[in-house]
């Protein structure tokens, strides 16, 4: 038995492992700005990731090597699809499956460390906190949902069936969830197009008159003349007009 074939590949994972820790370690010291708030992102999102992935390839690769030495002498076969898979086809499909999850969970690590990074600049711009999370949750969802797919193709499995099952089931839900999803891309508008802000006193239809307090999501809280807070669906701004008046901070 030669034993070369399945120890060097974990050779070569710790010395790879010793290197790119080094490399990451100097890369994320580096910069200001943008350019090293990203580096520093990167630093922080890629070493777990990437360290998973260099061992988990290379005792993947060990034990196809050993398999096909006959160190280990097992044979089975199994059918995915229209085609069959031996031991080997499967550790090797396996591998670039999970080499393609820990992309995709370096990717959202990233959004997630870069996204708050974002909100610590708040004080020197005008970035809205809560449309930078809604934007990170919104992207690493994505980001997933992409990852997910590669795997299955990767795998073998039959993508069509999947993706017309999915797409009557994304239907269904969107059918079910239209008014929450209707608000939710609502207060998306506003926090971006900024129609109106936190202490704006504003009128939209015969009902909503009121100094607004606080802008979410889903839905905007106001306070009337009364001093009574009023709950406003975001989905309502979307279909009336809206007056607004600048609220004097002075006071005078």
């Amino acid at each position: 038995m030669d034993l070369t074939k399945i120890v060097m590949p974990l050779f070569v994972a710790l010395i790879t492992q010793i290197v790119t820790t080094f490399i990451i370690t100097v890369f994320g010291k580096g910069g200001t700005g943008v350019l090293g708030e990203l580096r520093t992102a990167i630093s922080k999102s890629l070493p777990l990731p990437l360290s998973l992935t260099i061992w988990v390839v290379a005792i993947s690769i060990a034990i196809q090597n050993a398999v096909m030495a006959g160190t280990f002498n097992v044979e089975f076969t199994i059918p995915v699809g229209d085609k069959v898979y031996g031991i080997i086809d499967m550790i090797a499909l396996k591998r670039i499956a999970f080499v393609v999850l820990m992309v995709t969970w370096f990717i959202s690590r990233l959004i997630r460390t870069f996204s708050s990074m974002i909100e610590s600049w708040q004080h020197e711009s005008d970035f809205d906190p809560t449309a930078i999370q809604a934007l990170s949750s919104i992207s690493v969802v994505l980001t997933w949902i992409v990852g997910c797919i590669v795997v299955m193709q990767s795998v073998g499995m039959n993508m069509s069936a999947i993706i017309t099952v999915g797409g009557i089931g994304g239907a269904a839900f969107a059918f079910a969830s239209k008014d929450v999803i209707s608000n939710f891309f609502g207060g998306l508008l506003i926090m971006f197009n900024r129609p109106f802000g936190v202490g704006d006193q504003i009128e939209s239809g015969s009902k909503i008159n009121g100094k607004v307090t606080k802008i979410g999501l889903y839905a905007t809280w106001l306070e009337t003349e009364d001093g009574e807070a009023m709950y406003v669906p975001n989905a309502i701004f979307n279909s009336s007009e809206i007056k607004k008046s600048k609220t004097d901070i002075s006071g005078e």
